[in-house]
């Protein structure tokens, strides 16, 4: 039984692994709509890729959770704790959300969730996300949560054959 790293009252976290059913994260990965802004945007994926994808973050210090709501256990997206620096006591942030649930909260609850548990129980300092500039969803979501726009890296994703910014947001831990 794989244990939930933290919860609220309507969604748990815990880490990914390799007996998961992935066959909503296939058709999420592979919907050009929802990946417009992701790296993985260039390539067909199979079961075989997101396994490999979640055994290379099981292997190390990262923590690629799932999202799942409480009232059915219904998966709902990914959050991803990565880059993790123990020296300098920071680390990025990612979320991926279903589409199917877009606009309901879910996003913003696991980001926080996710951000408690590396403030409070990996005692990182700093947690940084990155946002392409067309994205405005999940520009919007990181400000609600409380990250603050640090910076702006100019024509850093190519998206067909346009150059977007990518826009640096990083959230302290001031508790």
């Amino acid at each position: 039984m794989v244990k939930n790293i933290i919860e609220d009252n309507n969604i748990y976290l815990r880490k990914l692994n390799l007996d998961d059913d992935l066959s909503k994260y296939l058709s999420w990965v592979n919907d050009k709509e929802m990946t417009v802004y992701m790296e993985l945007r260039h390539k067909e994926h199979s079961i075989e890729t997101l396994k490999r994808y979640i055994g290379s973050h099981l292997d190390s210090n990262n923590y690629l959770c799932g999202i799942f709501k409480k009232s059915d256990n219904s998966y709902m997206g990914n959050v991803l704790l990565s880059n993790m620096d123990e020296y300098n006591r920071n680390c990025d942030v990612g979320i991926f959300i279903g589409k199917e649930y877009w606009g309901n909260g879910a996003g913003a609850a696991a980001v926080t969730l996710m951000i408690d548990y590396a403030f409070d129980v990996l005692k990182i300092h700093k947690v940084n996300a990155g946002v392409i500039s067309g994205n405005v969803g999940s520009a919007k979501l990181f400000e609600r949560v409380g990250f603050t726009l640090e910076g702006v890296k100019k024509e850093e994703f190519k998206s067909g054959d346009k150059f977007l910014d990518k826009l640096c947001f990083g959230k302290i831990n001031n508790r």
